[in-house]
Formats: C-alpha cells, structure tokens, sequence
C-alpha cells in the first residue's frame, strides 16, 4: 500500500517516517523547496523520541510524481492550505483512493464542496481524523521528535457511510482509529482551538517577552482555564442542538493520552506529553492563524444558525484580532465553502451521513 503525505511540516515528516520504518511506501509532498531539499540532501528523516531510527523517505515538489498509483492520501496542512491542496489533487485522483485530513478542521466538508465544484467525479473517500495523530515537533528538515502516538482516535468519512470502507482500508497501519458519527463530531471534537486560543490570548505578554515559558504547564493557570470551559460548553452546546455526541475536552485528554484526572485543569497539568511544550514566541502563529479562522469562526456561524448565543467564542475573535491588528473573520471558512449555508439542523446532519 502506498500513501502519498501532503505538507512536510512537523506532522507530516513524522507520519512519513514512521511509515517507512513500519515498511510501507511513502511520498513526502511539500511546495516549499528549500524543506524538501533539506530531507533529501539528509536521505530521510532521523526521529527519536517515542520510536527511533532513520527513515530512508523520499521527499519532492512534484506532486504529479506524489501522486502516481498511490492508494491513500493524507492530508497534514494546517486548515489554512486544504482548499489549496483540495484543488490541486483533484486532477490527479483516481476510483478507490481514500483522503484522510488530519486534523479535519472542516476538511473533508470543503473538499466535497471543492470536488462538487470542479466537476471531479471519481469515486474516493474523504474522511478526517478529530486531532492529529502524533504529538510530534520537527526540529530541523530531515528531524523530528516524536513524543506520543494517541492511543484512540475519532474519525469519520463524508458521507460517513464510507466510514466503514476507510477504517478496514487503515486498520492495520493505525487499529487506534474508531468511527465517529459524521464529521461534524470530528470536526467539533477537535479541541486545539478551545485549548490553544484561551491560553495563547492571554499569555500574549509573556509570548511576546523575553523567555521561554512552557505553554500548558505554565500558562494554562486556574483562571485561563475557566475562560477554556466557557469556551467548550458552547461547543457542547452546539452539540446538544445537533442532537450529535462530542467528547469534553477532559474525555478527550483522556482517551488520548489515559490521563486520568478530576478536572481539566489537572488534566492538563499531569499530562506528561505537556510538560516539554514550549510557548510560540510570536503570535504570528498557528494558534491564532488557523484556530480562529478555521476553528472558532465556523463555531460562532454554524451556533448562531443553531440560536446559540456564542459570546466566548466571539470575544475571543475580536480580542485576537485586535492584538494582531487583523479582522480575522475575514480569511475565514464559512458554512457557505462548506455547503451548509441553506441547510437547517436537521438537513446537516442527514446530509453528513448520507
């Protein structure tokens, strides 16, 4: 089986060289050249940490090259690049392939939407995981640290009939991987956005000063905390509305990570894969450019289409864009690039498992 790896960035060199040191055939795909130069001119990827060894990965900026008779694609962008990378592929696919994002940030919705778009009719699979499946950093091209593998992880295809055919097909590469109900709870279950948000906005003057500070161990105090549980109950909320299940973001430290622990806060506190999490130190950085727009904003269109009243949600986005001087809102997905504007609650759902 082959897999073609989209984004050379931290999540996809480490996938690719787990890949490879598990056997199977990889193309490592990234338009940014000097990064795939880097991996090539090291002949793979060195990784240690969780698993080590030296992967022989094969990396390049062809992607018509990445993609000859490849059997699953995975998607390892930031939410930002999906639209981008959805256009791209779609010349290339063929019958029988499976697209997985990872994570979904709305993924496998705008794919579909572009796919519809572009007239491209072959008969493949798009599915999204709820969080990215390695906890993993790339210190430099051709080096990555791999500090877990999450041991139970929610995905769902779109439809999420597929979801069936998409787990027999990646069962024995990644047997963690449990159906979820539609990519809406893939999606809404992704909590880097109700983590990464709070803590970075309110740490702003630490980031921005001199010093290194861990990210969650220090900066998720008592108080911000609290702001991230206001911000989760209206995810849950959105969720009772839907009449879909979502995991609290304490289930879900826990199913990653068997953190056991009473309240999120102390989750967070003891979770060992936390402790070396180091703080950006800019906020010129994805906690912001790819959590709001891709995360918080089509939260606050698809609650208000429910009647919720997403206050958090809202102040958060308006607090970081006036620190970073930018409407955020405006780089935005909206329910419309996902083909959900027009739908009531009841038509999203039907139409996600259907």
């Amino acid at each position: 089986m082959k897999f073609t790896i989209i984004g050379a960035g931290n999540s996809g060199q480490s996938m690719a060289a787990h890949l490879t040191l598990l056997g199977y055939n990889i193309s490592l795909y990234d338009i940014q050249e000097s990064l795939i130069e880097g991996i090539n001119e090291k002949g793979g990827i060195e990784v240690e940490g969780f698993i080590q060894g030296f992967a022989p990965v094969k990396a390049t900026t062809n992607l018509e090259n990445a993609m000859e008779n490849t059997d699953v694609i995975m998607i390892t962008t930031t939410g930002s690049a999906h639209r981008t990378v959805a256009r791209a592929i779609a010349p290339y696919l063929q019958d029988g392939q499976v697209i997985m994002l990872c994570p979904g940030y709305w993924g496998a919705l705008e794919c579909r939407s572009i796919f519809r778009d572009m007239g491209m009719n072959k008969k493949v699979y798009v599915a999204e995981t709820e969080s990215f499946i390695y906890t993993c950093h790339s210190t430099a091209p051709g080096h990555v640290q791999i500090r877990k593998i999450k041991e139970s992880l929610e995905f769902s295809a779109l439809p999420s009939s597929d979801s069936a055919i998409v787990k027999d097909r990646l069962s024995e590469v990644y047997p963690q991987l449990k159906i979820a109900g539609s990519v809406l709870v893939t999606t809404l279950n992704n909590c880097n956005p109700i983590l990464h948000v709070p803590i970075a906005l309110l740490n702003a003057g630490r980031i921005e000063s001199e010093g290194e500070f861990a990210f969650f161990l220090e900066g998720a105090t008592p108080s911000v905390v609290n702001v991230v549980e206001e911000l989760e109950q209206e995810r849950l909320v959105m969720g009772r509305h839907l009449g879909i299940k979502l995991s609290p973001a304490l289930d879900l430290l826990r199913r990653f990570y068997r953190v056991e622990a009473a309240t999120l806060y102390k989750s967070i506190q003891k979770n060992p894969v936390y402790q070396c999490e180091k703080a950006p130190v800019t906020l010129n950085h994805r906690y912001i450019y790819e959590d709001i727009p891709y995360g918080l904003h089509p939260m606050v269109e698809l609650g208000e289409k429910l009647g919720i009243h997403m206050r958090c949600c809202n102040l958060l986005i308006d607090m970081a864009s006036l620190l970073v001087k930018e409407d955020l809102r405006e780089r935005a997905v909206r329910l419309s690039d996902l083909g959900l504007a027009d739908m009531n609650p009841d038509e999203i759902v039907a139409y996600l498992e259907e």
